[in-house]
């Protein structure tokens, strides 16, 4: 992975983080406002409720106004910081209060208590006192023979509400049922803007809270959890950027390592020899690919191959073989025996001009190329993938500079009788199966019989592959086809042992048939 996707995923990942930061920030202030809300709403009627219990105690100790009832409210004042005076109303009238001085009660109380609906018992608002400057909050409740006015402390009860409401970090205000504001902090009120805001009321009593943030609390908000939030975007979006590398690494370490091999021509070939299956004389040689990795040591094709032919990597190893091919021909050709090599390619190789070019450009470089060579592609590649007209311009290229074609693992792939006569191959090279089941099974027998009867009227040079034992061997050459290839002849060796070997195993050219002499160029 290079260093713009992998830059693009952490962008990606930062924008990701960021979203998810302001959907916790936002789940976060929900959850501040609803758990502020309800205690709140729990603090206010648990103290309202306490306040009626002492009125009800009172009502039943003393009568009315008596000078122990008055006693008994002056302690609920004086033990109360947010209650300011209690007043005992009936018939409209003040009866009595909490001071020694009867006080003249509000007229707004009757207004209040003449709205409420029968059955209702309490009541709540809010007087400016235009003398004082001063805002009152007044709670009405009905207690057995009458009704008691109770002023609230305003400022204790803003007070109370900044304090749990600062330590929250939000703000609240209290509201009647009619959603009519009374106390509130930073003179919050309903017109200015809010957010998160939760509303609460009360089960029983004409009260509610509504708590959330304002623009600067919600900054605030944002500000406090901002650096923890970007250590974490941060480290996030490393995190998952390093795993996504890692992973396509560990997907694709091998394209990578493949290219450094390339780069550092790491692949070599090792040589099988071709054997005539008539005399055991050695022909010549496929050439194997291999890799010497620094690390694993030799790696065998089939851990590279495919991922090399998928990343066309293929390619650039082919025309390195090539390469080292010349180099090693330019030593054989000291040897007085006809001999060939044969390098394996794809048909979609061939297909490609450019590859096409590039060999040939080696094949003008190296003149030893352009006779003695086979080039050899495996009929399993599907050719439906390959555009025919190509191949055979590709192919009929090459063949004018010396080059030789065969047709690798005949028998077990896509190509038919038509495709076979169009690409007019050279060589045709049975596939290992049919030579090893041949001899065990009677069904075998015969395909390998007609494979060779094909080769033989498509007047192609046969090499069987594969062959294993003295008994294939033999009925290989009962088949008249002409030459063998496998672990009873030899394994593939490194080129200086194969050089040493052919030495041994050639044969001088007046002993070789005349269709060998033609493959290989003689």
């Amino acid at each position: 992975m290079n260093i713009k996707n992998q830059f693009f995923i952490f962008i990606c990942m930062i924008f990701i983080g960021l979203v998810t930061f302001f959907a916790y920030i936002n789940s976060y202030a929900l959850e501040k406002s609803e758990h502020t809300a309800k205690l709140l709403m729990s603090s206010i009627d648990a103290e309202i409720t306490t306040i009626e219990k002492q009125l009800n105690t009172i009502t039943k100790l003393y009568p009315d106004c008596s000078e122990d009832s008055q006693q008994a409210l002056e302690n609920i004042t004086l033990n109360n910081s947010v209650l300011n005076e209690v007043i005992f109303i009936r018939s409209q009238s003040v009866i009595c209060s909490d001071r020694s001085t009867t006080l003249t009660k509000e007229e707004v109380a009757d207004l209040e208590i003449a709205k409420l609906e029968p059955g209702e018992h309490y009541a709540i608002y809010k007087m400016h006192d235009n003398k004082t400057g001063k805002t009152a909050i007044f709670f009405v409740m009905y207690v057995d023979s009458g009704w008691y006015q109770i002023r609230f402390e305003k400022n204790y009860l803003e007070l109370w509400l900044k304090e749990i409401s600062s330590h929250h970090e939000v703000y609240s205000y209290i509201y009647d049922k009619h959603r009519k504001y009374f106390a509130n902090i930073d003179d919050v009120n309903s017109r200015e803007s809010t957010f998160y805001k939760t509303m609460k009321e009360s089960s029983r009593y004409p009260v509610g809270i509504s708590v959330g943030y304002t623009k600067p609390l919600l900054l605030n908000l944002i500000w406090t959890f901002l650096p923890t939030g970007i250590l974490l975007i941060v480290a996030k979006a490393f995190g998952i950027t390093l795993l996504v590398h890692c992973f396509f690494f560990k997907r694709v370490p091998l394209y990578a390592e493949i290219q450094k091999g390339i780069h550092n021509k790491e692949f070599y070939a090792e040589y099988q020899p071709i054997v005539s299956a008539q005399t055991g004389q050695w022909i010549g040689a496929e050439l194997l690919v291999r890799w010497l990795h620094p690390k694993k040591r030799k790696v065998m094709p089939d851990e590279f191959i495919p991922a090399a032919e998928k990343s066309a990597q293929i390619n650039e190893i082919t025309l390195q073989l090539i390469e080292q091919a010349a180099q090693n021909k330019a030593k054989m050709v000291m040897i007085d025996s006809p001999f060939y090599l044969s390098i394996n390619v794809t048909a979609s190789m061939i297909a490609s001009p450019t590859f096409v070019g590039s060999v040939v450009e080696l094949l003008k470089r190296y003149p030893l190329l352009q006779d003695g060579v086979v080039m050899e592609f495996s009929e399993r590649e599907n050719f439906s993938n390959t555009d025919v007209s190509q191949l055979q311009n590709g192919m009929q290229a090459l063949r004018d500079h010396g080059i030789k074609w065969a047709l690798d693992d005949f028998g077990t792939g896509y190509a038919g009788l038509s495709t076979l006569q169009a690409l007019s191959f050279d060589i045709i090279k049975i596939d290992r199966a049919f030579v090893a089941a041949s001899v065990t099974d009677s069904v075998t027998h015969s395909i390998l019989g007609n494979i060779a009867q094909i080769g033989h009227t498509l007047n192609c040079h046969l090499i069987a592959e594969g062959v294993e034992t003295q008994e294939q061997a033999q009925h290989v050459k009962s088949l008249k086809i002409q030459s063998c290839q496998g672990f009873f002849y030899a394994r593939p060796m490194p080129f200086e042992r194969f050089l040493a070997k052919f030495k041994i195993h050639s044969t001088p050219a007046s002993e070789v048939s005349h269709s060998v002499q033609e493959i290989v160029g003689v």
